[in-house]
């Protein structure tokens, strides 16, 4: 049996059956788990599937359990483009998750804000995104039909479900993700620039998930945790993963309560 075959059967070992939903966590938000999540962890030396290369904030470990009524994968770190990883690598995560049987899978990150309304602590539910990276999952990936529709790509029914079960403590806000490249923080003039053509947050991931799950037929929700506002102090990764780790609770409970609409 090949990775491609065992991977899927780890998990829907582990789960005790198909997975319903997955879930994606970004750096620093291994704690949007919830307390009631009851899970075991399979380390991803043992996904031979999937590709990882240690970052802090990212733990790489899939977590496979029940939780809101619903079996789940929960991904702990994710693998990105500018640590050298193909598209392919990057998005292998959601292979396995839909070959594992997940329909659906929710995708997290931290990100700094363009809005100037927004402020660190907040949650940002994507309703769209740029994708700015220079790829795309699809280049040569064998789709029969990689013409992709994403007109829909963050799935509406999804994102009224978590808009009516958000709170004033949720601190939730609605707007266009920007995914680049990275690894370096925005300039100045970048950021102006990101802002100018629509955007509400950056980050250097989800896009490419997002775009081989729509391919994949999975649907999409997906929130930004605001770990800083671009441009108004220096950027330090020390600063995204101590905002994501105090505010990931909030995040947590509002997957909890929306998951039952997955």
């Amino acid at each position: 049996m090949n990775a491609t075959e065992r991977d899927p059967s780890l998990i829907r070992d582990a789960a005790g059956g198909g997975i319903d939903i997955a879930i994606v966590l970004g750096s620093g938000l291994a704690k949007a788990l919830g307390k009631n999540f009851e899970r075991v962890a399979i380390p991803y030396d043992r996904l031979t599937s999937l590709s990882f290369s240690a970052l802090p904030g990212h733990r790489g470990e899939a977590l496979v359990g029940t939780w809101s009524g619903r079996r789940v994968l929960a991904l702990s770190g994710r693998a990105h483009l500018y640590q050298g990883f193909t598209p392919s690598q990057v998005t292998a995560g959601v292979r396995l998750a839909q070959a594992a049987g997940a329909r659906a899978i929710v995708l997290t990150n931290a990100a700094g804000a363009l809005n100037p309304a927004y402020e660190a602590g907040d949650l940002m539910l994507l309703a769209d995104h740029l994708n700015l990276t220079g790829t795309n999952p699809l280049l040569g990936a064998g789709f029969e039909n990689p013409f992709v529709d994403m007109a829909n790509a963050y799935a509406s029914r999804l994102r009224d479900a978590a808009r009516a079960r958000a709170t004033h403590e949720h601190r939730l806000r609605e707007g266009v993700y920007v995914g680049l490249l990275g690894p370096s923080y925005e300039t100045p003039a970048e950021a102006h620039y990101l802002r100018t053509i629509g955007g509400d947050a950056v980050g250097m991931s989800t896009v490419l998930e997002t775009i081989l799950a729509r391919a994949l037929g999975m649907e999409v929700l997906a929130f930004s945790l605001i770990t800083n506002v671009v441009g108004a102090a220096e950027t330090t990764h020390q600063e995204v993963m101590a905002t994501a780790d105090a505010s990931a609770p909030r995040l947590a409970d509002l997957i909890e309560k929306t998951l039952p609409a997955t």
